[in-house]
């Protein structure tokens, strides 16, 4: 069992920027791309979602599926061109990913490309994201004759829309991303060979800049599970609320691991789901949970010690478990009483 430690003095600076101003994140995300004549064929033959609705700037949350349903990756979906789309991913999940698509991927059909080396990206969140990511802007004159448009044209753009953007005297591809739950953020992709200066820019403005360790915590606040910690290759997605999240389109054609996605969600229900556990102290992951009878009703997932609700985590629990319900965490010898929240956790 693991249990979370507290944030450091600066990520908890960080963490009250994010809930009043914003913050900057360098990431590490897996980029690859899928392009050629049958590219939207080809892609939406592997992903929960319908790639073939997307309009050339708008992008998608979407899961790829082993045929058996399992979850191998979600990933986010930017469609750049009529023929090109760009992906992005955790790199734990990249891998299998990639083996996937070029498993499946007819390549006189479509190309798919590991694109990795090839990109730089930033995460900014925060409640004031929007007037952050305007105030990177480009030249003082731009900024002065039209901020306010700026302004008013980011708050306005969707959920998952991207399109490309000035920082500085850089070009970057900006997309809305709610990847911290329900705090506002953008993505930031520019060129590896631009890489510094956007950057510069980034370390010169008024935001702090943050750890992982505190977008892990408005994740988790937010409710949206993470690969390889809250669900795996034996998680089916409805179980990690990824229908909830609009990861699933139940109207599309056939693609891997269909008939499972489709017969959880017209037919029956799955046993277990993603849920959030309040405690009153520290919640160790890998951690058995149990009913007040002493039954084995689930797993902690993800466990973060938040500044401003306590102990919280993600757990994987079976379906008969209520909201409020009073529950015990094994750890090791002793038990740790909690209850058990919808996701996402109150604000």
């Amino acid at each position: 069992m693991q249990y979370p430690l507290p944030l450091s003095p600066d990520d908890v600076e960080s963490y009250r920027d994010l809930r009043r101003e914003a913050v900057w994140i360098e990431s590490m995300s897996h980029w690859s791309s899928i392009h050629g004549p049958k590219a939207v064929d080809a892609l939406n033959g592997l992903v929960t979602n319908d790639v073939s609705q997307l309009a050339v700037g708008m992008g998608q949350h979407a899961v790829a599926l082993t045929p058996k349903g399992k979850v191998v990756c979600d990933m986010y979906i930017a469609r750049t061109d009529d023929d090109r789309f760009l992906l992005t991913m955790q790199r734990r999940c990249a891998p299998a990913w990639m083996e996937l698509a070029r498993k499946y991927i007819n390549p006189r059909l479509a190309t798919v490309t590991d694109e990795s080396t090839r990109w730089a990206t930033w995460m900014i969140y925060g409640i004031n994201a929007v007037q952050a990511v305007a105030n990177l802007g480009g030249a003082a004159s731009t900024v002065e004759n039209l901020g306010d448009v700026m302004v008013c044209g980011l708050a306005d753009w969707p959920v998952w829309s991207h399109g490309l953007w000035n920082i500085g005297t850089g070009c970057v591809r900006l997309a809305r991303v709610p990847t911290a739950g329900t705090i506002p953020g953008f993505m930031l992709l520019t060129e590896a060979t631009n890489a510094d200066l956007v950057r510069a820019r980034l370390e010169a403005s008024a935001m702090r800049r943050a750890s992982r360790d505190v977008l892990t915590l408005a994740r988790v606040e937010g409710g949206r599970p993470a690969f390889g910690i809250d669900m795996d290759e034996n998680t089916i997605p409805q179980e990690a609320n990824l229908d909830t999240l609009g990861a699933i389109s139940f109207t599309k054609g056939c693609y891997t691991g269909q008939e499972t996605v489709a017969r959880v969600h017209f037919r029956g229900h799955v046993n277990r789901h993603l849920r959030g556990l309040v405690a009153g102290e520290p919640i160790p992951r890998h951690a058995h949970v149990l009913d007040g009878n002493g039954k084995d009703v689930g797993e902690v997932r993800s466990t973060v010690i938040s500044p401003r609700l306590g102990p919280i985590a993600l757990a994987m629990l079976r379906r008969e478990v209520q909201p409020g319900d009073p529950l015990r965490v094994q750890a090791g010898e002793r038990e740790i009483e909690a209850r058990m929240v919808v996701l996402p956790f109150p604000e």
